[in-house]
């Protein structure tokens, strides 16, 4: 199968229609006001980043969006390539459910994961957090750091941090490298994309990209290690969220792409992947360069695990707000400020079950990029990187 994203007349005028409903049910979503007090993450709606020209239905009610869904649903069996077909099956689907979520209609927290995004809803078992837990123990002994695994954490991000006044400028510098090794490795396209570095506050997210206004933001409230400067700039921009969307957009604008591609929908089938191939950045520009870094990818991980397990906690198991900031600083190692900032974000009424796409966007694409072969990499990533895709199709790469 050729994985340079050919499409028919079909898979643009079905895309057209599924852009302007999504848009119509985004325009629907926000007219009715927020009630999280977010403001940060309310703004967003239900679609980030629209790239398109598309026109917007106009909906009074949720019925008719899930109507019109439906009808699109009905469509889908026509389109010829087999990965479009299924991709659109799973991201129709999680709209449709998404809609009838924005409607008033009362979803469990599980649920919501698994039919908005199409991943598994289970939490990591303890035991498998056990065993992560073990490899950063080794992985912080090779960088020479003694004690208890508490202790080897304190001195390890101790000794690492970066000063806030300083973030501004290490954040250019990794930028430009990061940019770099993306037109070098990747998509010499990039090459005058320019992202600046702005400092937040008061915000429920570590970083953000705004890629409409080429700023990375980043909230200055959290303390952060050389190493997770890195793997931010890598999730973020380049070759994450900047890079990503660069690459859509162009082939959008150039007719190669039909109209979803210049859409970001929050919590559905393609939310996995969006998050999957930012986490994956480091690995993408062989950017991990020694111990340290290799002890920041499994932290990271960590963290990213923890903070799905947290949101189940809350939403399933009915877990108190203190008793999941204890289990977040003994499990994933946070303080006070980085557990409260996490609480804000899984408690949000949409962003709740969003956390899932990291950790599981992450598996579905490293599992696909490690069997790759190193000449067909470019090929996987136009693949990954042009096209539309869910966790369950990004395995669909052969």
């Amino acid at each position: 199968m050729d994985f340079g994203w050919r499409y028919r007349d079909l898979d643009f005028e079905l895309s057209e229609q599924f852009t302007s409903i999504v848009l119509g049910m985004d325009a629907l979503y926000r007219s009715t006001p927020g009630t999280d007090g977010e403001a940060s993450l309310e703004r967003e709606g239900l679609v980030p980043i629209n790239l398109t020209s598309v026109s917007s239905r106009v909906y009074s009610d949720w019925d008719a969006v899930v109507s019109d869904l439906t009808d699109i649903a009905a469509t889908l069996y026509r389109l010829d390539d087999e990965v479009r077909r299924n991709y659109l099956y799973q991201q129709v689907g999680s709209v449709r459910a998404l809609a009838r979520w924005a409607s008033g209609a009362s979803v469990r927290f599980r649920d919501m994961v698994r039919h908005f995004m199409y991943i598994n809803e289970n939490p990591m078992s303890d035991r498998a957090l056990t065993r992560l837990h073990a490899q950063l123990d080794v992985q912080l002994a090779a960088c020479g750091l003694s004690g208890t695994l508490v202790e080897k954490v304190t001195a390890w991000e101790t000794a690492r941090v970066v000063p806030t006044h300083q973030l501004g400028s290490v954040l250019r510098d990794l930028l430009q490298q990061a940019k770099q090794r993306v037109v070098d490795h990747m998509f010499p396209e990039v090459a005058d994309l320019e992202m600046e570095p702005v400092i937040v506050h008061n915000v429920p997210y570590s970083a953000y990209c705004d890629y409409v206004g080429r700023k990375m933001w980043i909230n200055g409230d959290l303390s952060y290690t050389f190493e997770a400067l890195k793997h931010l700039v890598a999730h973020e921009a380049f070759p994450g969220h900047a890079t990503h969307m660069r690459i859509r957009e162009q082939a959008l604008h150039a007719g190669q792409a039909p109209a979803d591609a210049g859409l970001v929908i929050t919590n559905t089938a393609s939310s996995p992947t969006f998050e999957g191939i930012g986490d994956n950045g480091m690995t993408f520009i062989d950017w991990v360069e020694g111990p340290d870094d290799r002890a920041y990818e499994t932290y990271q991980l960590l963290k990213s695990i923890c903070g799905s397990k947290a949101a189940h906690m809350i939403h399933e198991e009915g877990t108190s707000d203190q008793r999941v900031v204890e289990f977040l600083k003994i499990k994933a190692f946070a303080d006070d400020v980085y557990a409260a900032s996490r609480l804000r974000f899984f408690k949000h009424r949409l962003r709740a079950p969003f956390i899932y796409a990291y950790w599981r966007g992450y598996e579905a694409v490293f599992e696909t990029f490690r069997r790759v072969p190193q000449g067909e990499r470019q090929r996987f990533y136009d693949f990954l990187y042009r096209g539309m895709l869910s966790a369950d199709t990004v395995r669909q790469f052969v």
